[in-house]
């Protein structure tokens, strides 16, 4: 009797352990499930030999981690990697299958799975550096001299990429410059259709800028004004006078040519005039003005008496 008690004690517990188990999972599955999730990753490089480099890698991929709700709820972005093992891969396009590993859950899902890259050699050039100025000004000023320092830059990355860079170019920014400046400008290697090459390395980086402001000139051409001076004598008169040239080419500040509408000569004596006459007489030039000529040829005729 004894023996038979003691069994169904045994058999009371192991029914009770049992209906424990199913409970626990009964209570697992309903309160916290199986699920999944998707995270955004940074894609990696390893194994990648020194010499090469990989273009048109993308920079993220989609991983899928299942797991129950508890763990995956609580899973970062830093608990999954992604990462493409270039071992022994040549020069050339190639398929390579993404890696993905997870601290956390089972992942289920890698989105792409597989990416198709082209694999080339590192190549090196040196290359001239080209100023490209860039908005506007102070009213009235313009650049007059750019000096940049290095001239010549290394620029280096894919072979075939390195083989369309056609010039590097540093942006100059002169927006609302109206003294002389220095400062530092980046450097971006451009295809010859001007298209951005920014897989490329420049190095240096960027190069010091020294720029020369100068207050923006005007040209204007205006005419000559022959002045007369004194008496002519009695009974003679002037019948024409003409300059040599007739107009002058002035270039100043905008605001000095603003009110300027003829030039002068200096004062031509007519007192001791008796007959027709060429002389050299210089121009009468307001200050800050640069001409093309300081004098000019000035022929009188005149109505003698009869």
């Amino acid at each position: 009797m004894r023996e038979s008690e003691q069994r169904n004690k045994w058999v009371v517990r192991i029914f009770a352990f049992l209906a424990a188990c199913a409970l626990w999972l009964y209570v697992m599955n309903e309160q916290n499930p199986i699920t999944e999730r998707s995270f955004i990753v940074p894609l990696a490089k390893t194994k990648l030999a020194d010499n090469m480099v990989v273009n048109n890698m993308p920079e993220t991929v989609t991983v899928k981690i299942k797991g129950t709700r508890t763990v995956v709820s609580s899973a970062r972005e830093k608990d999954i990697m992604a990462y493409i093992d270039f071992s022994n891969a040549a020069k050339g396009r190639h398929g390579f299958d993404i890696i993905a590993k997870s601290t956390v859950g089972d992942i289920v899902e890698i989105s792409p799975k597989t990416v198709f890259l082209d694999l080339d050699t590192i190549g090196e050039r040196t290359m001239e550096v080209e100023a490209r100025i860039v908005g506007i000004p102070g009213s009235g000023f313009t650049v007059g001299k750019l000096e940049i320092d290095p001239l010549k830059v290394t620029v280096s990355g894919a072979s075939n990429r390195l083989a369309n860079a056609f010039k590097v170019i540093a942006l100059v920014d002169i927006t609302g410059k109206e003294k002389n400046f220095e400062d530092y400008a980046n450097l971006t290697p451009v295809a010859i259709d001007g298209s951005e090459m920014y897989d490329l390395n420049v190095q240096p980086s960027r190069v010091q800028v020294k720029a020369l402001m100068l207050k923006q000139l005007a040209t204007v051409e205006l005419p000559i004004k022959p002045v007369m001076s004194g008496i002519l004598k009695k009974n003679y008169a002037i019948s024409s006078v003409k300059t040599i040239p007739e107009k002058v080419k002035l270039t100043a500040d905008p605001a000095v040519l603003a009110g300027i509408t003829e030039i002068k000569t200096a004062p031509i004596l007519l007192d001791n005039i008796e007959d027709d006459v060429e002389m050299q007489m210089p121009l009468n030039l307001p200050d800050k003005v640069l001409a093309e000529t300081h004098s000019v040829l000035v022929k009188i005729q005149l109505e003698k008496p009869r």
